[in-house]
């Protein structure tokens, strides 16, 4: 079985990516958080994919057999059911709502529902192999568990005196899953958002210390986690600006890692501003909006001043690896009309380069829908109103996830907080 490359990715609006930000801001935050998708949300899933790799292969499947990805799913599925019924949501909750709502439900007739087996490359398996073998949990390609991954699929199998290879060979079994006694502890016991048990933090803290060990910049982000009131300062607009200094602060002497932690700084504060002038040219280019004009005061003036500011800044943090040529060229300009035909060309550049439609062509936007409008209008009258507040303001208007609170749920899970 080969697993493809994954990145770091985030929620963009709408689900696409106008500007080309998603692999830039992937350089900037796989230098602190490489194993983190979107998706990464709670390490259980990978307690459960190790399980689930150690279970069948007692039944002698490993992935290089061609059943190997139903079989999962078939014990994903029983996985996905008991968290629905204990109230957790996971990978495909939409899909296992209905079973966890029938009277009845055997696996022989599970697996006649086509959608619950379509995309087995989807869930569990798809979106969390490629950080297991990051972690060390799965060897290089998903061939099979490491030692660790051997450790943690037995640590997460035995929960509150049970065995979950009890319920899943009932399960694969054709049991009546709903006519098990008990069935209910076995759901609060295995649900995502439940306390593992000691062997199982463990196992993480030995999976933490072997990443340590192997990237000693970011070392001092597990082993000195980030405090719950310094991370309180990126949750509000007021806060968000000393979220960075404060950071930098708590790891100071870490050179390394600080300069890594303020790139992300510098990276939002430059991508903030030039999604502004994005929005900006998209919204005043509606025909509700071209009809009463947007009144913009200094604004043109200060945004091409700031975002010139901010491309040099950039530039000067990110060290001699480019990975992103927008800001060398924003850097030079300084006339209002040259920045915005930039922007704009730079969008169509990217758009066509992935085989998809600008959203503007000249004075005209192509695709509709694309930014809130009457949103947009409003944070526009506040810049014009208060144009200082501008840099900091669209920083937190268009901030990113830099997966620093979903370190601290991973510190948490493994009790070393």
């Amino acid at each position: 079985m080969k697993f493809a490359d994954y990145v770091v990715t985030e929620t963009v609006g709408n689900s696409v990516d106008p500007l080309g930000y998603l692999r830039p801001s992937g350089e900037v935050s796989g230098a602190l958080f490489r194993q983190f998708t979107v998706l990464s949300n709670r390490p259980a899933y990978q307690g459960f994919l190790a399980f689930a790799f150690s279970h069948l292969a007692r039944r002698s499947l490993n992935p290089a057999k061609r059943d190997f990805s139903r079989r999962f799913r078939d014990l994903e599925i029983l996985w996905g059911v008991l968290n629905v019924r204990a109230g957790d949501s996971v990978l495909n909750v939409t899909k296992f709502e209905p079973l966890a709502q029938a009277d009845t439900l055997h696996l022989h007739e599970v697996t006649h529902r086509a959608a619950l087996y379509a995309r087995l490359n989807y869930g569990v398996l798809g979106h969390y192999s490629s950080p297991s073998a990051f972690w060390k949990i799965l060897e290089p390609g998903g061939s099979g568990l490491t030692a660790l991954g051997a450790d943690l699929a037995s640590a997460w199998r035995y929960r509150a005196g049970q065995d979950f290879a009890v319920l899943a060979e009932r399960w694969q079994n054709n049991e009546d899953l709903y006519a098990i006694d008990g069935l209910e502890r076995w759901a609060e016991a295995y649900r995502l958002s439940a306390k593992p048990e000691k062997s199982e933090q463990k196992v993480w803290q030995l999976l933490i210390d072997g990443l340590c060990s192997r990237d000693p910049v970011i070392a001092p982000i597990w082993r000195n986690p980030v405090p719950a009131d310094v991370l309180s300062l990126s949750t509000d607009e007021a806060l968000y600006p000393g979220f960075f200094p404060t950071l930098r602060a708590h790891y100071a002497g870490h050179d390394e890692l600080c300069r890594r932690i303020e790139l992300c700084n510098r990276f939002e504060r430059l991508s903030g501003l030039v999604q502004f002038v994005y929005e900006w040219e998209y919204v005043r280019r509606l025909d509700e909006i071209r009809a009463v004009g947007l009144k913009h005061g200094d604004i043109p003036k200060v945004v091409t001043c700031r975002i010139a500011e901010a491309a040099k800044h950039f530039i000067a943090g990110h060290g001699e690896h480019e990975f992103w040529s927008l800001p060398a060229t924003l850097a030079k300009i300084g006339d209002h009309d040259a920045m915005v035909a930039t922007i704009l060309a730079h969008h169509t550049r990217h758009q066509r380069g992935k085989g998809a439609s600008p959203f503007i062509a000249g004075d005209t936007v192509v695709v509709q829908d694309r930014v809130k409008a009457p949103e947009f209008v409003r944070f526009f009258g506040d810049m014009v109103s208060d144009p200082e507040r501008l840099s900091d303001s669209t920083q937190w208007r268009y901030h990113r996830n830099w997966h620093f609170s979903r370190a601290h749920d991973w510190q948490r899970y493994a009790g070393m907080i």
